[in-house]
């Protein structure tokens, strides 16, 4: 029948026959089944042909239907557009005003069935149709011609899923048509409009300009339609408007309300599309005043329930939205929103991203944190954060709540208990997702705040992937990953930092641009370089140099880091010289003129560390960059810190001899007197202050200074103070000036002797070798003799003799004071009785000249005692100083033929001294005294005289001089007259 239908359309020619074989071929048509065939069989260029030709407008109603019909099946569009004139034939019908306006309609209905493929839209667009269209919607604002507006509407909906023919569309009119055309009574009409308009929307500036055409209220007329199919299409052409920033705010004030109605609708679709409209909407924050004013929170809070899951996943984002806005959020929190938001991070559905976010905006407002933990949120954020699927973006806002409940230390311990700190090490991995790894960092830095979490994260494995974030590119991870190390260094742990390679990424951070990267980057290192066992690490890791260049940073705060950093390092003495030759005197010398008082202090000490070195280039630098005169200021400060550094400061620069006096003229005495007078004053500062002057006192150039500036009397009174180590710096310096023979007599009228003798009775062997000299010269006056022997200061000085224990200058120093105390009659006894006979006979074999001197002087003096005379010649004293005698040192020589003449006062020595062969020594020197031509010291030959007078004395000797002189030497009368005296 169909092919006979087809073969008597091509002769046909009357319209009662037309008619019959388009009804025919129509009926048919509606038999899904036929349409294949009635293409192959070519019934449609058939129909279009009498479409076009036929006068019978009912033919033509049937023609078009039939084509409608057939297009339906989607799989034979392709082909029918491509049978010749159909596509054409059909535009041109459409495009026909005067034609039948069913049969446009049913023309419209084929054109939007062969549309309803995508891959026929070119050819189909190419023929002209959206104008044709266009025409016929244009026509249809008459009520009568509603119907081709539905048609054409439908038509015009599947040519704008395709955004490239929009602009055609827009340009011909249509937005303002559809519009129009969406505000008919007919729902049909209605729908289709709107899905036209719907189609038209998916391009940005077509939903602007739909809103701005007034599509705004037939939508909300339509939303009350009792059609489901029309109310799906107004929350889907809303929910597409609403995605245009510009139209939040208008769709707001307009329709709110109505899409807070479709959210209760119990329609899944509309509620799908209605709470994505509203999460669109209040994305704006000014808009969700409206939204609370509206009632809309309850019902959005019961769609994150839904049992449809795009439905769920809008809601949530919306709630999301809403809570960014800390003004909503105790809102949210009464109306339940939490059990919900807590139930689908539970789930891990696609919904938990936006559920995180949501919670991490909740726990932004620090008194709804207690809610979020009691709704057993953290162990569901910790499993999210922790997990091992592609739902990056829902662990990334897991780890951003995490984050900010971390800023509240209450909930540290809820956090740790559940193992967080290990789900935001796994997430820390994502180098993929800078976010991410943001948020970790964040919370890590919040933790480490907390010092008594740092055991159990470090334990967890916390410091190596806290490190890995240090070395992220990113500017906010790298910086808050250096304030959680921050944080992990002000306890113990900063060693395990150096140990675990922290120091390599920190030394790196150094060079940052960012302020505040450095003042986390200095910090940290401050906290690390309070560890002895890290300074050398930290010197040698590189740091040293950029921490030098951040000492005049602009910032104060970075500067006074920097600073405090290395002064910390100039602890060590292993650090000083290098950190003085990388150059950081200067800079910190400029650093100590901050008007900021913190970058004074550490400034100040790390010159103050610095001067202190071993090596002379760190001071040195520092006097000729004038920052003594600095460390001079400060004494004078009223800080207490910077008296300390600069009483400490000048204290090690004192260190260097050679600058000791540089120091005295730059006027440094006085106020350190000051300090060490003041009882406001620190007891630390008055130490260090004491110590300097101590040193200074070790320069014989400055001893003039001390006298015209009264500090002796200072001194002493010092020596009798409470405190140790102020009693013995003060009794330092007056030893040290009391080495000056100019000296010894004010000392000795100020009453330094006592602190000298204090120093003395120490247990400190090298206490008491540094106080000797001062003993020394002191014992030169006779009315400290007795005192210096009677106050405990003999057993050292007896201990000094010996060169088998002591250097040769000490042995030298301790035979003159014996020397000179043994002046004193009464110190006789009390020196031979600690036992000092023995070492002085002993001194006299030493190698040095000035030891046999000072040890033959004190012979003499113990032989002018006829009992200790016997002491001496039995130790053995008369045959080591006829050794001495023989010196070619002028004054050894001298005090030998003293200590000679004394002994020879004794009759039981003259055997012992003409046995030892004396009379040829003294004969030689005699001679060498008469003859001009010859050097001889004129007290030795007068020594000499008296030996022989008092040998002279024995008549015993009498014949052994005769015998000696006569044959020998005339003698001028001088013999015979000596002779002639004794007898």
């Amino acid at each position: 029948m169909l092919e006979s239908l087809v073969a008597r359309g091509r002769r046909v020619r009357n319209f009662r026959e037309t008619r019959e074989i388009t009804f025919g071929l129509a009926d048919l048509s509606t038999q899904s089944d036929v349409h294949q065939r009635l293409v192959q069989k070519g019934g449609i260029e058939t129909l279009v042909n009498i479409l076009i030709s036929a006068q019978d407008a009912e033919a033509q109603q049937f023609a078009a239907l039939a084509i409608a019909n057939t297009a339906a099946t989607k799989s034979l569009c392709n082909e029918i557009i491509k049978l010749d004139g159909v596509v054409s034939g059909l535009v041109q019908y459409v495009a026909n005003e005067q034609a039948d306006s069913i049969g446009r309609q049913y023309s419209a209905l084929a054109i939007g069935n062969l549309l309803a493929d995508p891959t026929t839209h070119e050819s189909i667009v190419e023929s002209g149709v959206i104008g044709a269209i266009i025409t016929m919607l244009q026509n249809c604002c008459d009520a009568r011609e509603l119907e081709s507006g539905k048609y054409a509407a439908f038509a015009l909906a599947n040519i704008a899923s395709n955004r490239q023919h929009h602009t055609q569309i827009v340009d011909g009119g249509g937005i303002e048509l559809l519009v129009a055309l969406a505000c008919c009574d007919d729902s049909n009409t209605q729908r289709q409009s709107l899905a036209a308009v719907r189609g038209l929307c998916t391009t940005s500036e077509n939903r602007q300009t739909v809103l701005r055409k007034g599509i705004l209220d037939p939508l909300i007329l339509m939303s009350k339609s009792e059609d489901i199919d029309i109310v799906q299409e107004v929350a889907a052409a809303l929910n597409c408007l609403s995605s245009e920033e510009d139209n939040k705010e208008e769709i707001s004030f307009g329709a709110i309300s109505t899409l807070i109605s479709l959210m209760m609708l119990g329609d899944s679709t509309v509620e799908r599309h209605s709470c994505c409209a509203i999460a669109n909407l209040v994305e704006i924050t000014d808009i969700h005043s409206h939204f609370l004013q509206e009632r809309g929170i309850a019902p959005l809070i019961a769609l994150c329930s839904s049992s449809d899951e795009l439905c769920r996943v809008e809601a949530a984002r919306a709630v999301a939205s809403l809570s960014s806005n800390p003004e909503l959020i105790d809102t949210l929190i009464q109306e339940k929103a939490l059990g919900p938001l807590v139930k689908s991070i539970e789930q891990d559905d696609n919904n938990c991203r936006f559920a995180a976010l949501a919670i991490a905006n909740i726990c932004t407002h620090a008194p709804s944190l207690f809610k979020v933990v009691q709704a057993g949120a953290v162990p569901h954020l910790v499993a999210l954060v922790g997990s091992s699927n592609n739902n990056l973006e829902g662990r990334r806002y897991g780890a951003l709540a995490l984050a900010n409940m971390t800023a509240c230390e209450a909930f540290h311990s809820t956090i740790l208990s559940d193992e967080g700190p290990e789900a935001l090490f796994a997430l820390s991995n994502s180098y993929d997702d800078v976010d991410s790894r943001r948020f970790v960092s964040c919370a890590l830095a919040n933790l480490s705040a907390n010092t008594t979490n740092h055991d159990q994260i470090i334990a967890m494995g916390g410091l190596q992937p806290t490190i890995a974030l240090v070395y992220d590119s990113d500017e906010t991870i790298h910086k808050q990953a250096v304030a959680a190390l921050r944080g992990f260094s002000a306890t113990e742990n900063n060693t395990k930092i150096v140990h675990e390679g922290g120091l390599e990424p920190l030394s790196r951070l150094l060079l940052s641009k960012n302020d505040e990267v450095l003042i986390e980057t200095t910090a940290c290192f401050v906290n690390l370089s309070l560890a002895d066992e890290s300074k050398f690490e930290i010197t040698t890791s590189g740091a040293v140099v950029p921490l030098i260049s951040l000492i005049q940073n602009e910032n104060s705060t970075i500067s006074h880091y920097a600073c405090e950093c290395l002064a910390n390092l100039a602890e060590m003495k292993d650090n000083q010289d290098f950190i003085a030759r990388e150059g950081a005197v200067i800079p910190c010398i400029s650093a100590m003129r901050s008007r900021h008082i913190e970058v004074q202090r550490e400034s100040g000490r790390l010159l103050a560390n610095l001067g202190g070195s071993s090596n002379s280039f760190a001071a040195d630098t520092i006097i000729e960059g004038d920052g003594h005169e600095l460390l001079t200021s400060f004494l004078l400060s009223q800080d207490a810190n910077c008296q300390r550094v600069g009483a400490f400061g000048i204290g090690n620069l004192c260190t260097h001899t050679h600058h000791r006096r540089t120091l005295m003229l730059a006027g440094v005495l006085e106020p350190l007197s000051s300090l060490a007078r003041s009882g406001k004053v620190e007891l630390e500062i008055r130490r260090f202050a004491m110590l300097a002057i101590a040193n200074l006192a070790s320069c014989f150039d400055n001893h003039d200074d001390f006298i015209s500036q009264n500090t002796i009397s200072m001194l002493v009174s010092f020596s009798n103070s409470a405190d140790a180590e102020i009693r013995n710096y003060s009794a330092f310096a007056i030893s040290e000036i009391a080495k000056s023979y100019e000296m010894m007599e004010v000392i000795t009228n100020e009453g330094g002797l006592e602190a000298v003798l204090y120093l003395a009775r120490s247990d400190d062997k090298k206490v008491q070798r540094q106080v000797l000299g001062a003993l020394t010269t002191l014992s030169f006056l006779d009315c400290n003799k007795m005192t210096i022997c009677s106050n405990g200061a003999l057993p050292m000085i007896v201990d000094c003799i010996s060169e088998n224990n002591n250097s040769v200058d000490e042995s030298q120093l301790a035979c003159c004071a014996i020397a000179n105390l043994l002046e004193a009659a009464s110190n006789m006894t009390l020196v031979v009785n600690h036992g000092c006979v023995p070492l002085l006979i002993s001194a006299l074999d030493s190698d040095s000249e000035a030891v046999q001197r000072e040890a033959a002087r004190a012979c003499g003096n113990l032989a002018v005692n006829a009992d200790l005379c016997d002491l001496v010649i039995h130790q053995g004293a008369a045959k080591r100083l006829l050794k001495c005698f023989q010196s070619r040192n002028c004054e050894c020589q001298r005090m030998a033929t003293l200590a000679l003449s004394n002994l020879s006062s004794n009759l039981k020595s003259h055997s012992d001294l003409l046995e030892l062969d004396i009379l040829n020594l003294i004969k030689t020197e005699c001679l060498a005294s008469l003859d001009p031509k010859r050097f001889s010291d004129k007290e030795t030959a007068r020594f000499c005289i008296l030996i022989i007078s008092n040998l002279c004395g024995t008549k015993d000797n009498h014949d052994h001089l005769d015998t000696f002189f006569g044959k020998s030497v005339k003698w001028n009368g001088r013999w015979f007259t000596c002779k002639q005296e004794t007898d």
